[in-house]
């Protein structure tokens, strides 16, 4: 089997585009060929250091469809037919993808070929809410085009998919999301980590992790925890990079910044930027703050579970499927009374029932390695392969 990974890039890694880099890395160990592509071109800036990095990571090959950042709908038909001569001349049978674009793309591009599309859905889509021309030119392709196979990231982003695209039940797979061992492994190192921030050695650390967009609910931490930072010795952490493509986020971010300011506490509030040792100052922070509006599985849900760090989270969409059996804190979106009083629970909760809650945590994480999700991909591939 040889497999192509199709990704919109791979320099700035969110949610989809590690766990997309993270399979192509588990299935050359496994010895299955796999590449990875890229929607846009080599020229952008910091790819070719990335590049660099996925050879070191054992990827054979990093190709490019040269398309650009913001590409015309109308370009995605020459895109399909580059990508078609791709996957013949390099014998490509399975392509997976995890976004709207490439998805639509390869299935246009695998007609006629001896190649499948896998596509995963790593989100909850409505047609009340992503309907947009790229969505309609994705629902469009996906159903002229019937041999595509999906991996759902949760039972919840399954069937909002069966409901959205049309399709059959039986085409839709459910394949957890998974995290590297790193987050069981690592060692609590609570002065360490104050230190390299700058913060005192008895601070509570509240850590957000994600990217800092306005469904995250990157203001409700704020607005919650912010007034309670003082009385609670509380310090909160930001630790992502700004998402200015979604809608509302700059004037969220904004307002959040002019609060900060103007506050007593507002030197309490960190912006981390993107870190690459999340698992370590996960090990040494308090709580997990995650109001999320919508949310298809959270993976630094899981991350945070299997370093043992409690979370305070939504109740929305995917999230209590994600930490149920465990004794996380969950609240309505946009409840900041609820959110701070959730917050402020687990603070305060005695030793051995932190202790109880940390470890029915990390055995919930268990259910979510990254081996577990590339095995199941690879007895999907097999099948998709077998059938074809």
């Amino acid at each position: 089997m040889k497999v192509l990974v199709f990704m919109t890039q791979f320099v700035q890694r969110g949610g989809a585009e590690k766990l997309g880099v993270e399979l192509a890395e588990g299935l050359n160990a496994h010895g299955i060929h796999t590449d990875i592509l890229s929607q846009y071109s080599r020229g952008l800036a910091g790819v070719i250091d990335s590049e660099v990095e996925l050879s070191q990571k054992g990827i054979p090959a990093v190709r490019y469809l040269d398309m650009d950042v913001h590409p015309s709908l109308g370009s995605s038909w020459a895109a399909a037919l580059r990508l078609r001569r791709l996957i013949q001349d390099q014998g490509y049978e399975i392509v997976e993808t995890s976004s709207a674009m490439p998805t639509s793309i390869a299935a246009w591009a695998v007609r006629g070929t001896n190649a499948r599309v896998v596509a995963g859905l790593h989100q909850v889509f409505r047609r009340d809410r992503e309907n947009s021309r790229k969505h309609k030119l994705w629902r469009a392709s996906v159903r002229l085009n019937p041999d595509v196979r999906y991996y759902a990231i949760s039972e919840y982003v399954a069937q909002a998919w069966i409901d959205y695209a049309g399709v059959s039940p039986n085409s839709v797979s459910v394949i957890y999301n998974g995290i590297c061992d790193e987050a069981f492994k690592v060692a609590p190192d609570r002065p360490g980590v104050r230190a390299g921030l700058g913060i005192p050695e008895q601070a509570k650390l509240a850590l957000f992790v994600g990217r800092l967009a306005s469904y995250k609910g990157v203001d409700t931490v704020l607005e919650a925890l912010g007034p309670i930072s003082e009385r609670h010795n509380l310090h909160i952490l930001y630790a992502g990079w700004p998402d200015l493509n979604v809608e509302g986020t700059s004037h969220v971010l904004t307002s959040m910044k002019e609060m900060a300011e103007q506050a007593p506490w507002g030197d309490r509030v960190h912006y981390l930027g993107r870190r690459n040792d999340i698992p370590h100052i996960m090990a040494a922070s308090d709580v997990l703050v995650h109001p999320a509006r919508m949310e298809g599985f959270g993976l630094v849900l899981v991350e945070a579970l299997a370093t043992g760090l409690p979370v305070v989270a939504s109740d929305v969409e995917a999230i209590p499927e994600i930490l149920a059996g465990t004794h996380s804190a969950m609240v309505p979106p946009d409840d900041i009374a609820g959110f701070r009083d959730a917050v402020v629970r687990v603070l305060e909760r005695p030793s051995a029932e932190a202790y109880r809650a940390a470890e029915t945590g990390r055995l919930r994480a268990e259910s979510f390695r990254s081996t577990t999700r590339t095995d199941a991909l690879i007895s999907l591939f097999d099948q998709v392969v077998r059938e074809h």
